[in-house]
């Protein structure tokens, strides 16, 4: 990954150590991860007073406001900028002295996907998280500290900037005429965007009661091998129609299930892509399809091994755009939130994404 240590001077309270042209926004979700969301924010809270740093607090009624928050926060640059390499964000430093707006997330990998949608202006945000959800797959795979004060010591301190890929879902719902005569509907995702099983997963632990109580006993991820080995069974394929980049499309039967993947893991730790890179600026494809039952659960139970790519039915892909048409509405997710069903769907990478851990 690209990344470059950021250097920090002296702020005007007393000894603390504050970076050039920075503004904190805390952005809190109270809900993630059975609300001990607080109680890691008044811990970080206590800190930031202690060593007298300047931030701004904004604890989120509901995930959902995360969006707008984030866009009047940084709407005021306007437009998303084309940025290839960290040397384009210090070259328009320099000419236009404006300060960046440093978002920190606590919060899950939903409130994270909030975060991302709602950015204005790539080149002038950055962003870093605090490991609060029960999830965490983003923070997992960024490799950000378990104690929340040994990431903000990072976070205010001793800085690693990373110019991270991020991807763009566009879809069509499902049987939903007042969405279709807008046309596809856009959103960002961080992680990983799939249709299918993993969607089906994610769409039915949203609903479930189990993680909450698992979380509560701290091994809420342990809610999506339930639901994984549950949705094997229960889950109708689909024959699809794979488009990647413009080679020939690729005829698919009975889909079990495509994600793409920016990071590694997704899930809940699952290695889909054991060798997904965030900063090569391609998407990595985990396609399965056409499996018995019996064998697919062989395969999930030696995805964490990660040697689900010994079957044959378990192909992975890289490129930057991918089209998946299914004959039959699958689920959508991003990040792990399922807005709708869809029999057309593009994933696209993009780069441009700054983070500081």
């Amino acid at each position: 990954m690209e990344k470059r240590i950021l250097q920090c001077e002296k702020g005007e309270a007393g000894n603390t150590m504050q970076c050039k042209q920075k503004r904190y926004h805390f952005i809190i979700n109270p809900a993630a991860s059975s609300g001990k969301a607080v109680h890691i924010w008044n811990k970080v809270e206590r800190i930031l007073k202690e060593e007298g740093i300047l931030y701004g607090a904004h604890i989120l009624q509901n995930p959902a406001e995360a969006e707008m928050l984030v866009r009047n926060l940084t709407g005021e640059y306007r437009e998303e900028s084309k940025i290839t390499s960290l040397h384009n964000i210090e070259e328009a430093a320099a000419a236009q002295e404006v300060q960046d707006c440093h978002l920190v997330v606590l919060g899950g990998d939903g409130t994270l996907n909030a975060v991302l949608n709602g950015i204005a202006s790539f080149e002038h945000t950055i962003l870093s998280c605090i490991r609060t959800g029960s999830g965490n797959d983003f923070a997992r795979n960024m490799g950000i500290h378990k104690d929340a004060e040994k990431a903000l010591h990072g976070i205010l301190h001793h800085t690693k900037e990373f110019l991270l890929d991020y991807g763009i879902a566009g879809y069509l719902p499902e049987h939903n005429p007042e969405e279709r005569k807008e046309g596809m509907q856009n959103k960002r995702f961080l992680i990983s965007s799939g249709a299918g099983y993993d969607a089906d997963i994610c769409e039915e632990v949203s609903r479930s009661r189990l993680k909450e109580w698992l979380n509560k006993i701290y091994i809420g991820k342990l809610v999506y091998v339930a639901i994984g080995v549950k949705q094997i069974f229960t889950k109708k394929t689909a024959d699809a129609v794979v488009y990647m980049d413009e080679k020939e499309p690729i005829p698919v039967s009975n889909l079990f299930f495509a994600v793409s993947m920016i990071h590694e893991r997704e899930g809940g730790g699952v290695p889909f892509c054991p060798d997904a890179d965030a900063t090569d600026g391609l998407l990595d494809i985990c396609l399965v399809r056409n499996m018995p039952k019996w064998k697919l659960l062989l395969a999930v139970a030696m995805v964490y091994a990660k040697k689900h790519v010994l079957f044959r039915n378990v192909t992975l892909y890289r490129c930057k755009k991918i089209i998946i048409q299914p004959q039959k509405p699958q689920w959508l997710h991003l990040d792990g939130e399922t807005p709708c069903k869809t029999e057309y769907v593009t994933m696209e990478c993009r780069k441009g994404l700054r983070f500081l851990m």
